[in-house]
């Protein structure tokens, strides 16, 4: 990741915003990143200079179709995108799904809602409590092992049932905890999503 993002911005150079606005993408062909290649990747500009070009930011694009469900917004904004065309870029745009617990996008909504010293917060438009945990492996497991969550699967609900307790908590800021429990519990306590005695020395909330 560290290597792609790199060579990325390397290539996008001082500004990536005036880039995009200029449209031109082929220093990118040689790029790929797992799955996705050089052609993937100019497609995935164009895209973006076309929301430059229509709505100037992705807030704006975003705020467009917010009317307080983020699922909603998301599936509006990939129907504008894209309309019928159901396979372009579904893993930065995923397509409507009751189950998809849209980790990358709630992660990206926390960076850009939430502000303290690691989120940006610079849109104002969506609530902070209305935010929904993005929900990766590890805040799954510890959500089962808290008793936050008894889904089966890492699910859109089981990410609304985890922020439902983190509510609880902080009302007005659900996500508040989310790098901490990510980090400090999930990946340096190595949370297995079973709770037992040998937990309670690395785990910094076994006792809650």
């Amino acid at each position: 990741m560290k290597q792609f993002l790199g060579e990325l911005f390397d290539r996008l150079g001082r500004s990536p915003y005036d880039y995009v606005a200029r449209g031109d993408f082929s220093a990118l062909e040689p790029l790929y990143y797992r799955f996705q290649k050089g052609p993937e990747i100019i497609d995935l500009f164009r895209v973006l200079k076309g929301i430059v070009e229509e709505h100037g930011t992705m807030g704006r694009l975003i705020e467009t179709h917010y009317k307080g469900d983020i699922r909603e917004t998301l599936w509006a904004v990939r129907a504008q995108l894209f309309g019928d065309d159901g396979g372009r870029h579904i893993f930065f745009f995923p397509k409507p799904s009751p189950s998809n617990p849209l980790k990358r996008w709630n992660l990206y909504l926390r960076w850009m809602v939430r502000r303290d010293a690691i989120d940006v917060g610079i849109w104002g438009f969506i609530p902070k409590s209305e935010l929904i945990i993005p929900l990766d492996t590890h805040l799954y497991k510890i959500g089962r092992c808290m008793g936050w969550t008894a889904r089966r699967t890492q699910s859109w609900n089981a990410a609304c049932d985890i922020t439902a307790v983190l509510k609880e908590a902080a009302p007005e800021d659900p996500l508040k905890y989310d790098f901490l429990l990510c980090h400090a519990v999930g990946i340096d306590a190595k949370c297995s999503g079973t709770k037992g005695v040998s937990c309670r020395k690395r785990c910094v909330i076994y006792e809650v």
